[in-house]
């Protein structure tokens, strides 16, 4: 299939997507005013002092103490600027390349942006921010723009200031800088430590040494001060003693599901770095993952831990070469590409899904080998 085609029907899917996830923010920010979707967007160090994942809500609370215009209206605003620049640069960087039906593939991979129709309520979370920082980092690097080390540096420190999931995340930046910067080896492995890792070491050591809780005693208060009221807490009201062990044992099946998921993300670029010949350092897979490992055990929402590793590992692969197709390679790319609009990842407890019956099905083989196991032992 022609080049010129296939960018024509990636800009429409990303129409799309931008589309839902705007849509989506507008429901969650404006309209129905969430704790654990607008909520994220508006902590705050005003209400009680320094505490994980502040910093921009200390920047909305004084946009908003300065114009009196609504919280909700100035986050929506944020994230609707956010999206349009983000979508706007994943075009240009889709739109540059010699694109085969793979990339269609990989951009409608569920695990990945195809989770923002698969599941929209991804959409609005602080992981944007994320994307868009790499995304422009990945741009300046195909672009040859020089950037200095230190502005690396100050960058992650946003993000993780932002979100300290950051911190999780931050391979794929040694990754990038690692491949597609000149130099020794041994003196660009020195920088990634010296400019990305230990930075954000020391960040992290601070967030949890001297940060405050997320609510204090004068959140409420202070958030009607300012004219709002949550319909839900949210993450205000998350209890940092909750259960985590004990909420996998009551979703067992639900969170096996996820390897589901995470095996047909990693097949499909499996497949897809094999027909375009393309190397991913292995190296770079083991250090993420065991990045990875600790955010599953504390978090639940796993949907969005592999989600935010597949996108930001689309980005990356975005840069790599890509080949001319045989007939068969197409048809196969053709039926990855219809398989990927049948089966979806949610957020959250829902690892795989696809049609009712099958899913049905699914579990009562699960179940079966199970308990046969079970009783063995």
């Amino acid at each position: 299939m022609k080049t010129k085609l296939i960018n024509y029907i990636i800009g429409f899917i990303l129409i799309i997507y931008y589309y839902f996830s705007i849509k989506t923010s507008y429901n969650l920010i404006v309209l129905n005013k969430g704790g654990w979707y607008f909520g994220e967007w508006i902590i705050n160090y005003q209400d009680g002092g320094f505490k994980r994942r502040g910093l921009l809500g200390t920047l909305f609370i004084w946009i908003n103490e300065l114009t009196d215009i609504k919280l909700e209206h100035i986050v929506f605003a944020f994230i609707f600027l956010l999206y349009t620049v983000f979508f706007s640069l994943l075009f240009k960087l889709f739109w540059k390349e010699k694109n085969n039906l793979l990339v269609v593939m990989l951009v409608l991979l569920p695990v990945g942006f195809g989770m923002m129709v698969k599941d929209p309520n991804i959409a609005s979370k602080k992981e944007i921010l994320f994307f868009f920082l790499y995304l422009v980092y990945i741009l300046c690097l195909r672009s040859k723009v020089f950037i200095k080390d230190i502005t690396i540096t100050f960058f992650i420190i946003i993000a993780l200031l932002t979100h300290e999931a950051a911190f999780f995340y931050l391979p794929f930046v040694g990754l990038a800088y690692f491949m597609k910067n000149s130099g020794s080896s041994i003196s660009k492995i020195k920088k990634i430590l010296l400019y990305q890792f230990f930075p954000s070491v020391i960040i992290m050591l601070l967030l949890y040494k001297f940060g405050i809780d997320i609510k204090t005693e004068n959140t409420v208060s202070f958030f009607k001060a300012h004219g709002l009221t949550l319909s839900e807490m949210g993450i205000f009201d998350y209890d940092t003693n909750f259960d985590v062990l004990g909420h996998y044992k009551g979703h067992f099946y639900d969170y096996q599901t996820y390897a589901i998921s995470i095996l047909l993300g990693t097949l499909a670029f499996h497949i897809y770095c094999k027909f375009n010949k393309v190397k991913i350092n292995f190296i770079f897979l083991a250090i993420q993952i065991v990045f990875l490992l600790p955010l599953f055990y504390m978090a639940v929402d796993w949907g969005r831990w592999v989600n935010i590793f597949f996108s930001l590992l689309t980005i990356f692969i975005a840069l790599e070469q890509k080949l001319v197709l045989s007939r068969k390679q197409e048809i196969i790319a053709f039926v990855l590409i219809l398989f990927n609009l049948t089966w979806k990842m949610l957020l959250i407890t829902q690892g795989f899904l696809t049609f009712p019956k099958l899913d049905d099905f699914l579990k009562k083989i699960f179940y079966f080998i199970y308990f046969k196991i079970h009783n063995l032992l």
